[in-house]
C-alpha cells in the first residue's frame, strides 16, 4: 500500500531488541546440537569495542521453520516491528517512527536502509532466509564504525560462503488455519572447479497467501557468487542478487470487522511489484597476521511500482475510492567501503577506514479521486508529486582497541562524516470543478551540506576467566534526510528550505556477562539514551491538497531501560533453558509533548525458550513471547503537533512449538507458531479505525535433502 490518504500520523513508535541464538550442528555425525547463547562480543568475529553482541546462526534459522526475517526475529525480546502505515521495520530500544533511520540493518556490511525518510520501508523482504548464515545483532550504537542512524543499534546480516562442492533441495510449506497454503521451493549449490576458483549458486521461488483474505506474496530469489583466490595472501568474492516480487493486498479492517471476523478482507485493495537487483564485489588482503585490508564496492536498487491501489477517503460526508495506480518508489545506492585493521599486539588493534556512498531516491506519487453529485457537484483531480533526492556522504573513521593487561582494556574511536545533499520537488494538479478547470503547479530545488562526527570511548574489566563488566560512552547522530529540507508555507503554500541540523544522541551504557558453574550464562545490560535536536514537524508532509508542513529541530527525547538474557544448559547441551526480558521507558523530555510516552512502544517484553534434544537425530523447542500494552499514534494538531487522544494496544502473549529431524542426507522441521490462536495486531490507528491482524495460528513444515 503507498500512503493512507487520510489526515496526518505521526509520532515516535517503536520497541527493542537483543536475545541470544548461536546454534551449531555436528555435520559430521549429522548429530543435532541446540542453540548456543553469545553473551559477548570477545569473539574474534566482532571487534573488541562492541559489547554484548548476540549471534542467530543459520542452522537455527532452518531448523525453527521460518519464512522470513521478521520471524526469525519477532520472538527476541529485545526486538520489535513497527507500521506506521507503510510496512513493518526493525526496531531497537524504542525509535518508534524514526525505526526505518535510526535502526541500520546491513548485508555483508552494507546498509540496506532507504533513503527516503517518509516512504522508504527496509526492504527486509527481499533477504533469502536461506541464504543466511548468521546474524548479528549490535543493540544501541555503532556510530564509529557503522556511521550515520545507529541510535537503536545495527543489525549485520552475515550471508552463506559456500566453496566446497554441494547440491541440495528444500521445499518448506506453511498453511494458517482456514487451510490457506502456500510454500517455497530452493536450489542450493556450489562447485569448486580448482584451488583459486569457486563458484555458489541459490535460487529459492515462492508463493504463499497470508493470513488475512485478499493477500498474496509470489517472486523468487536469485543469490550466486563467484569466488577467486589468486595467492594465500588474498582473496576476491564477485556476488550478484536478484528479488522479484509481486504482492497483493486487500487493506486495512475497522475494529469491528478486526474483532468479527480478522480473515476478512479489508476496504482497499492494492497490487505491488518490487524488483531489487544488487552487485557486490570485495577484495581481502592479508599480511601475516599484523594488517588485514578490506575493499568492497557495491551498487544496489530497488523499485516499487503500485500497479493497483485503491483506498477510501471521506469528502462532504461522503466516502470515496481514491486511486494511487501508476505510483511508484526508486532507492539507489553505489558505495565504497575501504577498512585496515593492524594487529600490533596480543589482543590489540587499529583499525582505520573511508566510506563513500551515493544515495539516490526518486518518488512518484499519483492521487486521483472523483466526487459527483447529480445536477449538483463534480470534481475530478489528480495530484502528481515528484522528488528526486540525492545524499552523498564521504566519513573517514579510526578506532583502536587496547588490552592493557588480563584485566583491563579500552577502546575508543572517532568518526567524521561530510554530505552533500540535494532535493528537486515537483507538484502538479489537476482539478475539473464543475467543468471548471483549476491547475496548480510548484517546483522547488535545495542544496544543503552537513558535517557530523562521532565518538565513542569503551573500558572493559575482566573480572573472571568467564566474567566481564564494561563501561560505554557514545555520541552518534542521525543526519536529515533530503525530503526534510522542504518545506510548505501555509498562507502561500509555497516551498521554502527548512534549514535542519542533524539528531545528536549520548549513549551511557553499563553491560556485564558471565558464564556461571559451566552451565548457567548470564548477561545484563543498563542503558540511558538522551537525543537532542530531534527533528519534528507541523502540519502534514504526506498529505497533498492545501497542504503545509514545518520540519524543524525542537524536541528531545531519553531512553532508559535494561535487557537481561539467561540460559542454562543441561544433560550436556541436550536439554536448554532461556530467559529474556527488555524494559524501556521512552519518553519525549522537551517540546510541547513533554513528558508523553513515544507511541508504538511495550515497556516490556519478555521471552521463554526450552530446547530438548531427545537423541542425536532429534530434537523439539517451545517458545513464549510476551508483549506488553502500548499507546497508538492518536492525533497530532496541525499547528501546535501537541499529541492526544493516544489509544492503548492491548498486550499479547505468542506461543511456538517444533520438532527437527535429522537422517542422514534428510532434514525435517514441522511446527506451529501462535499455538492458541491469540488475536494481536501488526497496525494499530484507532482516530481512522484502521487495524491490521497478526497472524493466527499457522503450520509449517520443511523438508531438505544434501545429494
Amino acid at each position: 500500500m503507498y500512503k493512507k490518504i487520510t489526515l496526518i500520523k505521526f509520532f515516535t513508535l517503536f520497541n527493542f531488541l537483543l536475545i541470544d541464538i548461536n546454534a551449531q550442528e555436528n555435520n559430521e555425525e549429522t548429530k543435532v546440537k541446540l542453540n548456543e547463547v553469545v553473551v559477548s562480543a570477545n569473539n574474534q568475529e566482532f571487534d573488541n569495542s562492541l559489547r554484548n553482541v548476540i549471534v542467530i546462526n543459520g542452522s537455527d534459522l532452518q531448523k525453527k521453520g521460518f519464512n522470513s526475517i521478521e520471524q526469525a526475529l519477532e520472538r527476541t525480546a529485545e526486538i520489535n516491528f513497527v507500521n506506521f502505515g507503510l510496512g513493518r521495520n526493525i526496531d531497537m530500544r524504542g525509535q518508534g517512527d524514526k525505526s526505518n533511520v535510526a535502526v541500520k540493518v546491513m548485508i555483508d556490511g552494507k546498509s540496506i536502509n532507504m533513503l527516503d525518510n517518509s516512504h522508504g520501508i527496509t526492504p527486509l523482504n527481499s533477504i533469502n532466509l536461506d541464504n543466511i548464515e548468521r546474524i548479528e545483532i549490535i543493540p544501541g550504537g555503532g556510530s564509529v564504525l557503522y556511521g550515520n542512524g545507529t541510535r537503536g543499534g545495527v543489525i549485520n546480516i552475515i550471508t552463506k560462503k559456500q566453496k566446497e562442492n554441494l547440491f541440495s533441495m528444500a521445499i518448506k510449506g506453511n498453511g494458517y488455519n482456514q487451510h490457506k497454503l502456500g510454500g517455497n521451493l530452493e536450489v542450493n549449490g556450489a562447485k569448486k572447479i580448482n584451488e583459486n576458483l569457486a563458484f555458489s549458486f541459490n535460487i529459492e521461488g515462492f508463493n504463499q497467501d497470508g493470513y488475512q483474505d485478499g493477500y498474496n506474496e509470489k517472486g523468487y530469489f536469485i543469490n550466486t557468487k563467484t569466488y577467486i583466490n589468486p595467492n594465500e595472501q588474498s582473496d576476491l568474492i564477485l556476488g550478484y542478487n536478484y528479488f522479484k516480487s509481486k504482492n497483493t493486498g486487500s487493506g486495512y479492517l475497522t475494529k469491528t470487522q478486526i474483532q468479527d471476523n480478522p480473515k476478512q478482507k479489508g476496504n482497499g485493495e492494492n497490487i505491488a511489484s518490487i524488483n531489487r537487483p544488487e552487485i557486490t564485489l570485495d577484495y581481502h588482503y592479508y599480511l601475516d597476521d599484523a594488517l588485514e585490508i578490506d575493499l568492497g564496492t557495491f551498487w544496489q536498487n530497488q523499485k516499487i511500482n503500485y500497479l493497483k491501489d485503491i483506498s477510501t477517503m471521506t469528502v462532504m460526508g461522503i466516502t470515496l475510492p481514491v486511486y494511487q495506480n501508476g505510483s511508484s518508489f526508486e532507492d539507489t545506492l553505489t558505495g565504497i567501503n575501504l577498512k585496515s585493521r593492524y594487529n600490533y599486539k596480543d589482543n590489540s588493534y587499529f583499525i582505520f577506514g573511508y566510506e563513500f556512498a551515493n544515495h539516490d531516491a526518486k518518488r512518484k506519487s499519483i492521487i486521483h479521486y472523483d466526487v459527483n453529485i447529480p445536477s449538483s457537484f463534480s470534481i475530478n483531480h489528480t495530484m502528481t508529486t515528484l522528488m528526486d533526492m540525492k545524499k552523498q556522504s564521504h566519513s573517514l573513521f579510526a578506532l583502536d582497541s587496547h588490552e592493557f593487561n588480563n584485566i583491563f582494556s579500552i577502546s575508543s574511536g572517532l568518526r567524521y562524516e561530510r554530505s552533500f545533499y540535494k532535493t528537486d520537488r515537483n507538484y502538479i494538479s489537476k482539478m475539473l470543478m464543475n467543468r471548471i478547470s483549476k491547475d496548480n503547479k510548484e517546483t522547488f530545488n535545495t542544496d544543503n551540506q552537513g558535517n557530523n562526527f562521532a565518538f565513542e570511548i569503551t573500558p572493559n574489566f575482566k573480572y573472571s576467566n568467564t566474567g566481564s563488566l564494561y563501561l560505554k560512552y557514545e555520541r552518534g547522530f542521525i543526519s536529515p534526510s533530503p525530503a526534510q529540507f522542504v518545506n510548505k508555507d501555509q498562507k502561500t503554500q509555497k516551498y521554502y528550505s527548512s534549514n535542519l541540523d542533524s539528531e545528536i544522541f549520548n549513549t551511557f551504557e553499563l553491560g556485564i556477562n558471565d558464564l556461571w558453574w559451566d552451565f548457567y550464562g548470564f548477561n545484563l545490560t543498563l542503558f540511558y539514551t538522551l537525543s537532542k535536536d530531534e527533528i519534528s514537524y507541523l502540519g502534514n508532509p504526506h498529505s497533498e491538497a492545501g497542504a503545509f508542513w514545518k520540519y524543524y529541530n525542537i524536541d528531545q527525547t531519553h531512553r532508559i531501560g535494561t535487557e537481561l538474557n539467561l540460559d542454562q544448559s543441561f544433560l550436556d547441551d541436550e536439554l536448554i533453558l532461556r530467559q529474556s526480558i527488555a524494559y524501556i521507558d521512552a519518553k519525549i523530555s522537551k517540546g510541547i509533548n513533554k513528558g508523553k510516552r513515544i507511541p508504538y512502544v511495550s515497556k516490556i517484553k519478555a521471552s521463554v525458550g526450552i530446547e530438548y534434544a531427545i537423541n542425536s537425530n532429534f530434537s523439539t523447542f517451545l517458545d513464549l513471547t510476551y508483549y506488553s500494552r502500548a499507546k497508538d499514534g492518536g492525533m497530532i494538531d496541525e499547528k501546535t503537533g501537541k499529541m492526544s487522544k493516544n489509544t492503548w494496544i492491548k498486550d499479547y502473549t505468542l506461543t511456538d512449538i517444533g520438532l527437527s529431524y535429522y537422517y542422514k542426507k534428510l532434514q525435517i522441521s514441522s511446527g506451529i507458531r501462535n499455538l492458541f490462536n491469540k488475536q494481536y495486531y501488526t497496525y494499530q490507528d484507532s482516530l481512522n479505525d484502521e487495524y491490521l491482524a497478526g497472524s493466527g495460528r499457522n503450520y509449517y513444515l520443511e523438508l531438505k535433502y544434501v545429494f
